[in-house]
């Protein structure tokens, strides 16, 4: 343990150490948010931060395999697929924050990428629902493990709207799917979730308010990614058996935050993921909080879902180790 846990502070100080670093790339590449009449910042910001924190990962994960390489032992395509995934979209998403592509394009690498993920075992085969029932979805797996993950990388990318509000939301749903991972035994999410914290933890010093770097799309979409797959895997009960509240839980604020903007365009006939000002974050301001008070209110809220998903977590674990102690006793 104490090895990850030194693998969170690598993390952490190079994140810290390399952000001012990435700051100056992305000002040098011309890679800033630019002021609109849909954004909440003033100026120009930097927003190539998904570097840092990527970069600082994947150092994490190296660390680990060099002097612990029982922690991935039997889950290299797992990781493979993570570290895969992560970098394509962090490559697509710099891509849109220089040349501002056309949002058809990312939903296609989007979907590629999570098809990928999902091939290599980030994927729900049974759904436990309360009461202990469990839904098997046969030939439904695949498609919905990759919607999924494509909802949560877009999920991420739309609430990454205020200052510290996205890297603060990502923090809090890193330890509490650590927590749930380490109590169905999921020691891969355990590890990998501790040490991209460290890295996002890094980072967050610079990106609150007011913010001196952005995530930016090549953070955002890395990122949810990450989330995506990492929250489907802490709340495994069994291998492929997943505990359904448990992610929507880890995730209530972006899942909400995402459902109710696509309703509100579809409404409105235009693209679902056309920019604008009604977001969550966008009305607490509206209704006369802070940005940062703003942003404090949802990633508070993101804490109680996230007590939330361990408490139920902690009760599915109960009532597995009940059932083995009856079996045992009436063997």
């Amino acid at each position: 343990m104490y090895k990850l846990w030194g693998a969170f502070f690598i993390t952490l100080f190079v994140s810290f150490a390399l952000t001012p670093m990435v700051r100056r790339l992305s000002g040098k590449l011309n890679i800033y948010a630019k002021h609109s009449d849909r954004t909440m910042h003033v100026g120009q910001i930097p927003k190539l931060g998904g570097a840092a924190i990527l970069f600082a990962l994947y150092l994490g994960i190296l660390f680990l395999l060099t002097f612990d390489k029982t922690i991935f032992d039997g889950d290299y395509r797992y990781l493979v697929s993570l570290v895969t995934g992560s970098f394509l979209l962090f490559m697509l998403g710099a891509f849109d924050d220089k040349y501002d592509l056309n949002c058809n394009i990312k939903l296609l690498v989007e979907f590629v990428v999570a098809i990928l993920a999902v091939y290599a075992g980030w994927r729900i085969e049974v759904l436990l629902l309360p009461g202990a029932y469990e839904l098997e979805l046969g030939i439904w797996t695949y498609p919905v493990s990759v919607l999924w993950i494509a909802g949560i990388i877009n999920a991420i990318n739309l609430i990454d709207g205020l200052d510290g509000l996205a890297s603060g939301i990502i923090i809090v749903v890193l330890f509490a799917s650590a927590a749930i991972a380490a109590l169905f035994g999921n020691l891969l999410v355990v590890s990998l979730a501790i040490i991209l914290a460290g890295a996002v933890f890094g980072f967050v010093k610079y990106n609150l308010t007011p913010a001196s770097i952005f995530l930016g799309d090549a953070g955002s979409l890395s990122l949810g990614f990450l989330l995506g797959c990492m929250t489907m895997g802490a709340s495994e009960v069994q291998t492929g058996k997943v505990a359904a509240f448990i992610p929507l839980l880890l995730l209530a604020i972006p899942i909400t935050d995402t459902m109710l903007a696509i309703v509100r365009r579809v409404r409105r006939r235009v693209h679902p993921f056309h920019a604008d000002q009604d977001h969550l974050h966008h009305r607490l301001v509206r209704l006369g909080f802070s940005q940062a008070g703003a942003a404090m209110v949802l990633i508070g809220l993101s804490l109680i879902f996230g007590i939330m998903a361990l408490l139920f977590a902690q009760e599915i674990r109960t009532e597995q180790r009940l059932f083995t102690l009856l079996v045992s006793l009436f063997k």
